[in-house]
């Protein structure tokens, strides 16, 4: 039992705290094995700090704190509740303890944090007594050599519902820890804005890969809007020479043929001056006598 003195310590050092950082977040540590926190709390504490006491004597720091604006956390502390204080703000708050967490089996009577599916495959359990265990937590299993094969995907426990002892138990000699332990963050106060826990959980990614394809997509509309910019610019320049260019090979392909002047205008064209033009008589089917005095003919009328 702490003494007075310990409890007014206590509630100064959290005073102090909730004054030096910007950050302030109502945090849960229920649940959570000691050795667990400690590691925690070890990897953190360059980034954040972790305050521990009765939850009377923090809720007493964050009244005589002088900050109104942490007045809403008080109603969000819960079974187990910390107040951690930190420089980050909210989002990398939220990610850096996300990230502390670590995966566990899942004990008889827990309530199952999100949909168990056991996985269609081979297993690594050998055929015998876990036959049965299979059977009773309502799993389709059945021998393939010399392994214990799942049949098909099989929803073991629901959204929460409480975990059946044979389902806990076959859900550990498969390998499968459905659980998380880790410290949650219920709420936090950053730069006058409250946050609850869940709005904090982005998945980080996804959330990359939607600010490169709103980006793609702004630029796209630029390029065909003409809106001009820094970015967009030279993509509207490359634009309009690849438009030009194509134009230029379109007229090329449509543009008329020269035509062909007839033979006998070639010809008198190419002839000298003052030699008279001579139509070109077809060879075939003409004797030569017939063609030399057509020829002679055409000589005296010229004359």
């Amino acid at each position: 039992m702490p003494t007075k003195k310990e409890k007014q310590e206590s509630v100064s050092r959290v005073k102090k705290d909730l004054a030096r950082y910007k950050t302030v977040a109502i945090a849960t540590i229920a649940s959570l094995p000691a050795k667990h926190y400690l590691s925690i709390k070890k990897q953190t504490r360059n980034d954040v700090k972790i305050e521990f006491a009765r939850q009377t004597l923090l809720k007493r720091a964050l009244e005589e704190s002088g900050r109104l604006e942490l007045k809403p956390l008080e109603g969000k502390f819960q079974n187990g509740a910390v107040i951690i204080v930190s420089d980050l703000d909210a989002f990398k708050l939220y990610a850096l303890f996300k990230r502390s967490k670590s995966k566990t089996f899942a004990k008889p009577g827990a309530i199952a944090p999100s949909d168990i599916v056991v996985p269609a495959g081979e297993t690594n359990l050998a055929p015998g007594p876990v036959l049965t265990e299979l059977k009773q937590a309502k799993i389709d299993a059945r021998i393939k050599g010399t392994k214990v094969t799942i049949a098909k995907d099989v929803t073991v426990a629901k959204k929460g519902e409480p975990i059946s002892e044979p389902v806990a138990k076959i859900l550990m000699k498969l390998g499968i820890e459905p659980f998380e332990i880790g410290i949650g963050i219920l709420s936090v106060y950053d730069n006058g804005t409250i946050y609850e826990g869940a709005a904090l959980d982005i998945d980080e990614e996804a959330f990359l890969h939607s600010l490169t394809e709103a980006h793609r997509a702004a630029l796209n509309l630029c390029v065909f809007a003409e809106i001009w910019n820094e970015t967009s610019a030279p993509l509207i320049i490359q634009k309009a020479a690849r438009e030009a260019n194509a134009i230029h090979k379109l007229i090329e392909t449509k543009k008329p043929a020269t035509e062909k002047m007839p033979a006998a205008e070639a010809a008198q064209v190419a002839a000298p001056a003052g030699t008279p033009a001579v139509e070109a008589v077809p060879a075939t089917g003409v004797a030569p006598e017939a063609a030399a005095d057509a020829a002679k003919e055409v000589k005296r009328e010229g004359l």
